[in-house]
């Protein structure tokens, strides 16, 4: 069908009764192109404008444009929009419907040109030009215009969402939360206190949270409100108030048991609270409900695994093996088990098939290295991690790396090699307290460069104030360095720290020593002896 054809206005000069819809037309946009009701909300000077001459073709465009729009004939309804604008050049009625066609057809430059030559400027105008300026990647001109269509109509709530948006991505969080207060006041619904309430806890605004969440609650304490159920026990779980937190998501189970969403927010609050058997029960119910989730059953087999369920976490591992799942934390789980079961054989086997998966993965290298070290083969130990260093592209992983590194050339009596390592490590990350420690115990201990193993020492000591290890090194360097009293003062401050630490006694019994005072040297000796009763240093100092 032609529908312009059907669409065409009767000349005016012919009685017809077919001109009357058209005419009715002309009557309702007599004054400025605008009928009563769009009137309504503008200004009372656009009232008074005088009428523009009325010519049937303008309008027969004008009726034309909307027909076409309505059947979806948008290049057609452009093209009458333009045609009738040629006759009624002045009226904000037909410009608009034209930019926003022009708007929803996504030629968003034209629509904005066509908005901002609309006069008056209602608040639904300035509500387009926003958009337009918001798609034109003009946050602040959008804003501008936001603001101003909420001046003329403060109940504008397609503006609110809009500048609320705004807010949210750019940061101003305070300025978001602030317009959903509005949002709220005009639309008092459940999804809107559902979104203040995420704000705010966002932010940490707990106490407002819960209000905004039970208010949503209390308009919609349905199932499809879960997630106001999930933010509120989400906020308890922040101000601390677990059993509120749980009762909250018993909750949404009543409403919804197989929801699993619901349990994924319970495995992340007792994971995150170290609560291990909990989590594990969560992570059980999510397993019945998506057998299918392979990352959700090697969550669980971790959770095993953190709680000493060793048998059961290395059955659950192998079965994901099994069934195809070549993740490689299957692998390397299973090595960790087998290790700490000392079947180390098998564990070198695992972390080996982890490694050949993910030459990056830096806990595959550290892992074996271990197993190395624990059947006494240094040499080998020290190979995997210098490999393991160079297929590490990030740098914390590789300082754990080289810090594991550094520990194995020490013990292996490659010393200098070791101060190298270190050097390099402290490179990469010049406040790795570990590392600072370490080297300047190795340079104290070894009686070189005590000024600069102080140096270290006290850099690490003003990470971590309160080690009792890193006190311990500082006393050694200044007994390294001769100075008695200072080492005695810093050892016994150590020793308050840590009273288990054999090597803390054995160096207050050198200092007393080095202090004359045998008696006391024989107490500390005979105390890191209680703690460590196979060391042969300590039983020849006592001899």
């Amino acid at each position: 069908m032609n529908v312009k054809k059907y669409m065409t206005l009767p000349k005016t000069n012919r009685t017809s009764i077919k001109a009357w819809p058209v005419l009715a037309m002309a009557l309702i946009f007599l004054i400025g192109c605008g009928g009563k009701g769009r009137l309504a909300s503008q200004p009372e000077e656009s009232r008074s404008r005088t009428a523009q001459p009325m010519s049937a073709r303008g309008y027969n465009h004008f009726v034309n444009a909307n027909l076409l729009e309505l059947f979806g004939l948008y290049p057609d309804a452009l093209k009458e929009y333009k045609n009738a604008l040629r006759y009624f050049p002045e009226s904000p009625t037909i410009r608009t419907d034209y930019a926003r066609l022009l708007f929803r057809l996504q030629r968003t430059a034209e629509a904005l040109e066509q908005a901002l030559l609309i006069e008056p400027k209602t608040s639904d105008i300035n509500l387009l030009i926003g958009d337009c300026y918001r798609l034109k990647e003009q946050p602040d001109l959008a804003m501008k215009y936001y603001g101003l269509s909420i001046e003329l109509d403060p109940d504008n709530i397609n503006a609110y969402w809009y500048m609320a948006g705004y807010y949210r991505q750019a940061g101003k969080s305070d300025s978001a939360i602030n317009i959903y207060y509005q949002l709220a006041r005009l639309s008092d619904t459940y999804r809107i206190w559902q979104e203040l309430g995420t704000m705010l806890g966002q932010n940490k605004r707990y106490k407002e949270a819960l209000d905004a969440y039970n208010k949503s609650i209390e308009l919609n304490s349905g199932k499809n409100n879960i997630n106001s159920y999930l933010g509120l026990a989400t906020t308890y779980d922040a101000l601390d108030s677990l059993e509120r937190a749980e009762e909250t998501y018993e909750k949404a189970v009543e409403l919804d048991p197989y929801d699993v969403t619901i349990f994924r927010h319970m495995q992340a609050m007792y994971i995150g609270r170290g609560e291990a058997r909990k989590a594990i029960t969560a992570s059980e119910k999510l397993v019945s409900l998506v057998p299918s989730d392979w990352v959700t059953q090697r969550r669980l087999g971790v959770l095993l695994y953190s709680d000493g369920q060793l048998d059961r976490a290395d059955s659950l591992f192998e079965s994901r093996i099994e069934f195809g799942d070549e993740n490689i934390l299957n692998y390397f789980y299973r090595g960790r088990i087998a290790f700490e079961e000392k079947r180390f054989t098998e564990a070198s086997s695992f972390l080996r098939q982890t490694i050949r998966k993910d030459s990056s993965f830096a806990d595959g290298w550290l892992n074996l290295g271990f197993v190395y070290r624990e059947l006494d083969s240094l040499d080998k130990s020290i190979e995997i991690l210098r490999r393991g260093v160079e297929f590490c592209a990030d740098d914390k992983d590789k300082t754990r790396l080289l810090f594991a590194l550094g520990a194995s050339l020490e013990r292996a009596g490659q010393f200098y090699e070791a101060v190298t390592v270190f050097r390099e490590l402290i490179r990469i990350n010049s406040e790795h307290a570990p590392a600072l420690n370490y080297l300047g115990y190795m340079l104290a201990d070894r009686g070189e460069q005590l000024t600069y193993a102080l140096e270290l020492i006290e850099k690490a000591m003003a990470i971590s104030p309160d080690n009792g290890a890193y006190i311990d090194s500082y006393g050694w360097v200044y007994y390294r360095m001769g100075n008695f009293d200072l080492a005695l003062t810093e050892l016994q401050k150590a020793a308050s720290l840590i009273n288990s630490d054999p090597i803390i006694f054995e160096h207050l019994g050198d200092v007393y020593k080095a202090l004359g005072n045998n008696e006391k040297a024989l107490r500390y000796y005979n105390r890191a002896l209680e703690i460590d009763p196979d060391s042969l240093i300590l039983e020849e100092k006592l001899r």
